[in-house]
């Protein structure tokens, strides 16, 4: 696991450059601290860059960046590659010599050997950049479902690369603007989705994708890898059962793979379905010495550590089990701006940091089991979404259009969010009818499931946008783009958005900023084209949401120890905003700042502040929003 970073250039600044990317890794150290390596290619004008966390080999021979065998390919590389083994045998049989026993000079060799598309070859987690020779082609390419992290920036004349936005920050010839498209886009989901990121002309690779800057300074991206093709190959005609021993069968794979080190490894586990399905098959098959990590809250309806702990017990595993208060939240949010170097919503990043840490205490690795709600339909709001569009899906279109109209055309949404928003909250009665008929009217006006559902996750309304900072967020399609039944819709939405924008950036920051590696044995690519090759009641059937999964799981744990309802991942921290953290709101919303910065309307900000405090719970997230994006605002934007 590593930092990369680089550039190519075709304005002939690269001994420019070539000083400023050590600066880039300086920036990356965090992400690498075992070692540090450049190559440069004057004559071409790139350079590529590394910093380096050693998890397999822990010989010089995995130091990079690296030059392969025929002299033809450089590459600079974060990730792991677990199948690495495998074609080491396939390389060796076809003439390759390897002196390590890592898996970046196997990754290398297979480019050496079968081109761009060795790619497909790969089971893994990566961001990776190629320099070609022969060529003079510079290629980047991101695993298939966004695992790590990559962003570019390209101005038509110079790209550069890095695994996070600070080391873009350390080339000096780049000046940061703010993208209002992607601030808006922030707003309305908690974070800025692929391909955009907060920047104007600063872009991440979407996952599953590569891109190529050719030696005419022509640049293309492609996807080499689409789930949406399993879709339209389902498992029809298999048992149940057969189908629960092939998902036992290909987790139980993954799962080993995850497991491959030189170094200790341990499981992230909240006693859900998700983390105790990796946690009891890795103790079932031979993992008596794992060690799981467990994040409880002194607020008991958002503490989950009982759970964990019970099911810790059941398999006879040593859990390590650390409490979130308050304070730590005062310890950890003065980083926030430089843990998350793009405006970041997510207030689970807390305590992901906070085990993170614990975990580092003792372990390199660690396995954390995101993945599973997408994969298997397990997000309450799945359920709320496909309830409310199966009572109105039956009414003729022409019906639901006028009726959303009469409810609209009123203007009780606009001039709700006008008033609201400016400290002139509706009096509470005529408030909860007036949203009440709001949401109605967007319900029944709705053409498809993914229309109610983005409604369901969005936390600024468009028109709150207009006024807040005259724009509104239309740059996402809703999950009605995508094929499959309703339910498959939404889980293919939040897989291409939500799994790779907020989950694993996530996890990805908190894991890296305390030196060790996250996998996620869920993600592996096999079980992802696995779940969507399902029958969708294999997924949502009589044993609820991820019917299958639990399936599996009840043969290795009681079923009462996780059959409960799903909590998710909350966190009190809009609750301490209106008590112990309501400092960071004078800090970070201070009116005079807010008007200086020139990207909100500070009265507007004001309102949804004074509302908060007067007991309206309704916008704690936007007021969190709000002071999160300030927090990243302060330390990249206006840090000398």
């Amino acid at each position: 696991m590593c930092g990369i970073a680089g550039y190519r250039t075709f304005e002939g600044d690269a001994l420019k450059l070539g000083r400023e990317l050590t600066h880039a890794l300086n920036a990356l150290r965090h992400r690498g601290p075992d070692d540090e390596g450049a190559w440069f290619d004057d004559e071409d004008n790139a350079g590529l860059g590394q910093r380096r966390l050693a998890i397999v080999d822990l010989s010089r021979h995995g130091h990079q960046p690296m030059v392969s065998a025929c002299g033809q390919w450089v590459m600079t590389y974060n990730g792991e590659v677990y199948n690495f083994r495998e074609l080491r045998r396939q390389l060796e049989q076809l003439g390759h010599c390897f002196p390590g026993s890592g898996d970046s000079e196997v990754i290398l060799a297979a480019f050496s050997q079968w081109g761009l598309e060795a790619v497909s070859r790969f089971i893994g987690m990566f961001a990776i950049a190629l320099w070609h020779k022969p060529t003079r082609q510079l290629h980047l390419l991101r695993d298939r479902l966004g695992v790590k992290p990559l962003y570019y920036h390209w101005d038509g004349k110079r790209l550069l690369f890095g695994s996070e936005l600070k080391a873009l920050h350390a080339f000096r010839s780049w000046h940061p603007q703010i993208d209002p498209q992607a601030l808006a886009d922030y707003l309305r989901y908690g974070y800025v989705g692929a391909p955009r990121s907060i920047y104007r002309d600063v872009f991440k690779l979407p996952p599953g994708h590569r891109l190529v800057l050719d030696a005419e300074g022509i640049l293309r991206t492609h996807r080499y890898w689409n789930v949406i093709d399993c879709v339209h190959d389902r498992r029809h005609g298999r048992s149940e059962d057969d189908l629960a021993d092939e998902l036992e069968a290909l987790m139980l794979d993954a799962f080993r793979y995850r497991m491959i080190a030189d170094v200790p490894v341990g499981v992230f586990l909240s006693g859900g379905i998700d983390s105790s399905v990796v946690a009891a098959l890795l103790s079932k098959q031979g993992g008596d010495d794992i060690k799981t990590y467990t994040i409880g809250f002194d607020v008991p309806e958002f503490d989950e550590s009982g759970h964990a702990a019970a099911v810790a017990r059941h398999l006879g595993v040593e859990n390590h089990v650390l409490m979130c208060k308050v304070e730590d939240a005062k310890r950890v949010l003065p980083r926030w701006g430089d843990l998350y170097d793009e405006p970041f919503g997510d207030e689970s990043g807390i305590p992901t940091l906070m085990v993170s840490q614990a975990a580092a205490a003792h372990v390199k690795v660690v396995l954390s089991a995101d993945g599973g709600d997408e994969l298997f339909s397990g997000y309450n709001s799945y359920t709320t979404a496909l309830s409310q569009w199966s009572r109105i899906k039956g009414m003729p279109q022409g019906f639901r259009s006028l009726s959303a109209a009469m409810i609209n055309g009123s203007g009780t949404d606009a001039l709700e969010g006008f008033l609201a928003a400016r400290g002139h909250p509706l009096p509470r009665r005529l408030h909860a009818s007036v949203s009440q008929l709001v949401r109605i009217g967007r319900r029944v006006g709705a053409r498809g499931v993914g229309e109610i559902f983005d409604e369901s996750v969005a936390h600024f309304k468009r028109e709150e946008l207009q006024v807040l900072c005259g724009r509104q967020a239309m740059t996402r399609e809703t999950a009605d783009a995508f094929p499959g039944e309703d339910g498959e819709k939404l889980c293919l939405w939040d897989l291409h958005n939500y799994l790779p924008g907020d989950v694993l950036a996530k996890v990805d920051r908190a894991t890296m900023a305390v030196g060790i590696e996250g996998r996620e044995p869920m993600l592996d690519h096999r079980l992802v084209e696995f779940a969507f090759s399902l029958p969708f009641e294999m997924r949502r059937g009589p044993l609820g949401s991820k019917h299958l999964l639990k399936k599996v799981l009840y043969r290795h744990l009681p079923r009462q120890l996780v059959e409960r309802p799903k909590q998710g991942f909350a966190v009190p921290v809009k609750r301490w905003l209106q008590g112990d953290l309501a400092y960071l709101i004078d800090e970070h919303l201070e009116p005079g700042a807010v008007a200086r910065q020139g990207l909100f309307d500070p009265v507007v900000v004001q309102g949804y502040v004074k509302r908060l405090r007067a007991g309206d719970v309704s916008v704690q997230q936007r007021v969190w929003l709000l002071v999160a994006f300030q927090m990243f605002f302060r330390r990249w934007m206006e840090a000398p």
